[in-house]
């Protein structure tokens, strides 16, 4: 029986051992701590048999850590394959090899994967095991978070130029005009501070609305938002994209102007943890409500924007006051 043959054997029929958690991005010390305690866990009260996937839902992608085969079989034929090609032998008794691989959820993004070791040895030699897990996962962590410094960048260059428009369009107007489209006075020497001010409120609501069409489109579809909110798995996706919703604009405001300011950026790490905690109460409250009418149809574009506008105003009066 070769390790393919083997591996069906043994999951077929057999139920697969799941877990997972959020990484905060840059705090590698709770992940760490979570991926330790998570997999301490599975090897505790499972064996080495064991179909398992552990997954770690980032900001712009996830890392799974899984036997290999466990989703394609195809991909365990191969490694056997090669490794015949090179050693010529193959012992199945030493586990199956352990897969990690990191998926980015951008346009065009391909499926980076390292084996790690087996399964058996992490059941085996556990702290050596782990230590190579944790070094493979905080790479895949630090290509992730890459992945949304560059989104903010992007970001930021493209309010640049709005704020532009914004400053052009309102230095065009009459004092009048101006009170008229904006409901206050707006003076000249307040033109750029507020046209900035518009800019970055036009980025953080593309940001919500895209993270509101998502859920949707591809978490709700069909169902009621109470219906949602009943599936474990769908309810924790929901979460997922308010954290990363959270994120996405919580580092837009800091890369835009703490970079160059480090009280700035030392006060929006201080206070963080607050504002996120503070949002997912907001939301669950929110969801609370909206879930005692189950019939009543949910305009989520508005729940997004009752969230997560009051972060980004907090998060641009905080910038304004270190500036």
């Amino acid at each position: 029986m070769d390790i393919k043959q083997k591996l069906v054997a043994n999951y077929e029929g057999i139920a697969i051992y799941t877990a997972g958690f959020y990484a905060d991005p840059e705090n590698d010390l709770a992940t760490r701590a979570k991926l330790l305690e998570t997999l301490k866990s599975f090897v505790l009260n499972q064996q080495p048999e064991t179909p398992f996937s552990l997954q770690i839902m980032l900001t712009n992608g996830e890392i799974n850590i899984m036997p290999l085969g466990l989703v394609d079989l195809d991909e365990l034929k191969a490694y056997e394959k090669k490794r015949r090609q090179e050693t010529g032998i193959i012992n199945i008794d030493d586990g199956t090899p352990l897969n990690i691989q990191f998926a980015a959820h951008t346009d065009k993004a391909t499926v980076q994967k390292q084996l790690i070791g087996t399964t058996q040895e992490l059941f085996d030699h556990f702290e050596q095991q782990f230590q190579r897990i944790w070094a493979q996962v905080k790479q895949y962590l630090q290509m992730n978070h890459q992945l949304l410094l560059k989104i903010e960048t992007d970001l930021i260059e493209d309010s640049r130029d709005i704020q532009t428009q914004y400053s052009k369009n309102f230095s065009e107007m009459s004092t009048d005009q101006r009170r008229e489209k904006v409901g206050f006075d707006l003076p000249d020497q307040e033109l750029n501070h507020f046209s900035t001010f518009m800019a970055d409120m036009h980025e953080v609501s593309t940001a919500v609305l895209s993270s509101a069409a998502f859920i949707d489109h591809e978490v709700k579809g069909d169902l009621l938002f109470t219906q949602m909110m009943a599936d474990s798995v769908l309810r924790g996706t929901f979460f997922w994209v308010l954290d990363n919703t959270f994120h996405e604009i919580f580092y837009y405001f800091q890369q835009k102007y703490g970079q160059d300011n480090p009280k700035l950026t030392k006060h929006f790490r201080h206070v963080k943890q607050t504002l996120i905690v503070n949002m997912r109460h907001d939301a669950y409250e929110h969801a609370k409500k909206l879930s005692a009418n189950p019939q009543t149809a949910v305009d989520l574009n508005r729940y997004f924007t009752d969230i997560f506008i009051p972060v980004a105003e907090q998060l641009a009066a905080d910038s304004d006051k270190f500036n």
